[in-house]
């Protein structure tokens, strides 16, 4: 069926899930003279993109400023440059001469808060105990959930080993506790099969801290030995483990790893694993199809995880720094059309791969729900996921149709945090973004309406193209320098006469040349 055949049912659901998100407005629908500073941030920078680029830019350095002095110097130089129209309330807190003198210290505390506050809106807590709770209070709300530990980024091996006993611990922890917790049916259980309560996703870059796509051997050989240990003792505690999926230049190899670990004897028929897939990636139809035929021979589902992706500044800025072709669709809605196609191949093959389709767009989730009633597809083969403080009311939405529902909450400390806050952000207060579309009171008719990518036509611009820095995240480039490097090791050790008026002259000289 194509999603034309679903689209009548689409909107229908839509339309009903729209009214119940409007139904409770967030604090952008709010007074901002009642609103805290820290819902007042995102408000400005809403209506400000020069304030929106200085405010994330400070954001992002925050956890590197030592002293409130630091912090006071910097916001004065972000939010002071002549770009910024700066409200009121932000002219009067850097009103202030000296960064060491109490109005600067008064100013840093207060914005230092305000951050603080506005992360905690995205991160589920910062020890074990918070996230306990947040996780105990959407359980309460028939949600279930799955847990990220930030700081991924490591850069030697005893980080990547302690963040490996971190998750061991949280799963230890929660496991512990979910031993105590009240059997809720809407998540706990699906067409007779008891579901795990506790969830953990992870990143394989986090568990071998030189995991580079030119040493896929070395990489997957480290990885795997840790990852092996996780799914035995995740199994043990009767946790669930995901896999996320991070930049592009990972792709392929986490995807190669990830297929021959779990087709191993000991993980094959294990169900209670996942893997991501992100829709605003070229090729990420043509991997979801390959997942489908991967999983036929395996035997048995895995979930995968469906979302739009995360990093799309990111992926364009490295993309354009080394002349190579953009991986991601520069056109949101050439993204949403790919995720609506992705969810219907996806769950059109319910029997071969578990969906989670991950959105904040309501039309997004709402054609996963009508394709799925129309093909009546067993509850345990498909849930919603959105992402911890966004979201909120089509999660609730969601629950209240009968959908499995699952949060897809961080935590940790709020310093490593602040990467994961600033990508939040972004796509909170981006002009494309539905969140923000909804909560302007966009047309219903507009924000529910199909995806139509604009037209583009190529027109030669006429400068001198710069020859591509060699991608070795592609697979086919990694062969050619492999075969490359092979034949010049046949070179090697050899004796090379020097070519003189065309013909090779012996010397009485040689000398040995070292690369």
């Amino acid at each position: 069926m194509t999603n034309q055949s679903y689209e009548s049912k689409t909107q229908e659901i839509a339309r009903e899930l729209i009214a119940q998100t409007r139904d409770k407005r967030s604090f952008w629908s709010q007074i901002q003279d009642q609103m805290r500073l820290d819902d007042k941030l995102l408000a400005w920078a809403m209506g400000n993109p020069n304030l929106r680029v200085q405010l994330f830019r400070f954001i992002d350095c925050l956890p590197a400023l030592q002293t409130k002095g630091e912090i006071a110097s910097h916001l004065q130089q972000y939010l002071g440059d002549e770009s910024v129209e700066l409200p009121s309330t932000l002219k009067g807190i850097l009103n202030f001469t000296e960064a060491n003198s109490p109005p600067a210290q008064l100013a840093a505390a207060t914005i230092t808060k305000a951050v603080e506050t506005l992360a905690r809106k995205y991160i589920g807590g910062e020890d074990v105990e918070q996230i306990t709770k947040s996780v105990e209070r959407l359980r309460k709300e028939k949600m279930a959930f799955t847990i990220d530990l930030l700081g991924e980024a490591v850069i030697t091996e005893t980080e990547a080993k302690n963040y490996f006993q971190a998750y061991v611990d949280l799963m230890e922890h929660l496991g512990t506790e979910a031993k105590n917790w009240s059997k809720v049916s809407e998540i706990d259980e699906a067409n007779g099969e008891s579901l795990p309560k506790v969830q953990v996703s992870v990143k394989l870059t986090a568990f071998y801290s030189q995991f580079d796509p030119t040493d896929p051997d070395g990489s997957k050989e480290k990885v795997c030995h840790l990852l092996r240990h996780l799914l035995r003792r995740a199994q043990e505690l009767g946790c669930a483990v995901h896999f996320d999926m991070e930049q592009y230049t990972y792709k392929d190899l986490t995807l190669a790893i990830l297929k021959d670990l779990l087709t191993e004897e000991e993980f094959r028929t294990r169900t209670d694993v996942g893997i991501t897939l992100q829709a605003y990636l070229r090729d990420s139809e043509t991997d979801l199809k390959d997942l489908i035929i991967w999983a036929k021979e395996r035997g048995y589902p895995v979930t995968v995880r469906l979302v739009k992706g995360a990093y799309w500044d990111q992926e364009t800025i490295k993309s354009l720094q080394n002349h190579w072709k953009q991986p991601v669709y520069n056109d949101k809605a050439e993204t949403d059309l790919n995720f609506e196609q992705m969810t219907r191949l996806l769950l059109e093959n319910n029997q071969y791969l578990y969906a989670a389709i991950g959105s904040h767009n309501v039309r997004s989730q709402a054609l996963a729900c009508a394709v799925a009633e129309t093909l009546n597809i067993p509850r345990r083969r498909w849930e919603m996921q959105v992402l911890y403080g966004m979201g909120d009311q089509l999660a609730k939405a969601l629950v209240k149709r009968g959908h499995r529902v699952r949060v897809y909450a961080p935590y940790g400390n709020l310093l490593p945090g602040m990467a994961y806050l600033i990508r939040r952000l972004l796509e909170n207060t981006a002009n494309s973004s539905f969140l923000r579309q909804n909560l302007e009171d966009r047309p219903v008719a507009e924000l529910i309406a199909p995806p139509v990518p604009q037209k583009r036509e190529l027109q030669p611009d006429g400068t001198f193209p710069n020859a591509p820095d060699t991608d070795y995240a592609n697979v086919i480039f990694r062969e050619k320098a492999r075969k490359a490097l092979k034949q010049v090791q046949g070179e090697l050790g050899k004796t090379y006469l020097p070519l003189i008026n065309g013909e090779y002259v012996a010397t009485d000289i040689y000398i040995d040349s070292l690369n």
